[in-house]
């Protein structure tokens, strides 16, 4: 009797310990190329009964991505924590996006699973999530592939560095990326996403006076996209064109920097034009003209 009576106590734990969360993990994509950020959006539903505060200054990590490759190995964990604290409400239910950066979260090559651990700080144990896959692969520098002198004022301030740009076929997309690799070791600094490309119109890539690289390709049918990467290897700004009546843009180099002639400036995240609504049959005017009568 008295083991059926622990039993069932242990049982109401591990249910109500179960429910302190619902936790839900997606990827914005499952495959990625070497040294590519992963960005996960962990969704948290707090089924305690009571508001959970998480983070704050010195607290420990109150997030944690565990990578596990398909042989079984789990690589070192990835913590997440925050200078502010976080209130998850009872009852409530929030989305953080987590961009996981750093060679070591797709530096190998190969299959991985991932879950998010969650913490409940009033018992200090983390609650699971559901695992996701994902495929890190990789490719050469089939575009563009050019070495430079890092400038004055940048972090890696004379550190020799080549920007590479890499064409990469995503199931059935083409993807434009660019990669930063350090000239000596052959290591990747930086490995982000440029866009969508469409090869019907070759891309202009080009480094200018300042050291700092210039892409200009078609993202749309019509649409082309300036991407401008630091030496640092970051993107510094995204612009877009418009190539109307054929006058499409061109990418040209000058002792300043970089220009594009031609085309159309064109802002993505614009509302579509309303078209001109077309008249109906009761917005004529009710009184026509009198008609003339005929002579006899």
């Amino acid at each position: 009797m008295n083991r059926l009576l622990l039993l069932m106590i242990l049982c109401c734990c591990c249910g109500q310990a179960r429910a302190q969360y619902v936790t839900n993990l997606t990827l914005l994509k499952n495959q990625f190329i070497t040294g590519e950020p992963v960005v996960a959006v962990v969704t948290i539903t707090n089924r305690s009964g009571g508001d959970v505060i998480v983070g704050g200054h010195g607290a420990r990590d109150w997030l944690q991505f565990e990578i596990t490759e398909s042989t079984g190995r789990r690589l070192a964990p990835v913590g997440i924590s925050s200078e502010a604290p976080i209130t998850m409400k009872a009852g409530g239910t929030m989305k953080h996006t987590v961009e996981i950066s750093g060679g070591y979260s797709t530096a190998d090559l190969g299959s991985f699973n991932m879950v998010a651990n969650v913490l409940h700080p009033i018992t200090g144990q983390f609650y699971t999530s559901n695992k996701v896959r994902m495929t890190i692969t990789d490719s050469k520098p089939n575009m563009f592939d050019q070495p430079f002198g890092v400038p004055q004022g940048f972090r890696n301030a004379g550190r020799a560095c080549r920007y590479q740009v890499i064409l990469f076929r995503e199931l059935d997309d083409l993807q434009l990326y660019c990669r930063l690799t350090d000239e000596r070791s052959g290591a990747y600094i930086a490995t982000f996403l440029l866009g969508p490309a469409m090869m019907a119109v070759q891309p202009q890539i080009s480094i200018d006076v300042h050291n700092k690289l210039h892409v200009l390709f078609l993202a749309q049918p019509h649409i082309f996209c300036h991407a401008v990467v630091d030496p640092d290897g970051k993107i510094q700004q995204r612009t877009y064109y418009r190539d109307d009546d054929n006058n499409r843009p061109s990418l040209v180099m000058t002792d300043k920097g970089a220009t594009v002639f031609g085309g159309e400036a064109f802002d993505p995240s614009a509302p579509p034009a309303k078209r001109k609504a077309m008249r109906k049959t009761s917005d004529r005017p009710t009184t026509l003209g009198t008609v003339p009568k005929a002579k006899k």
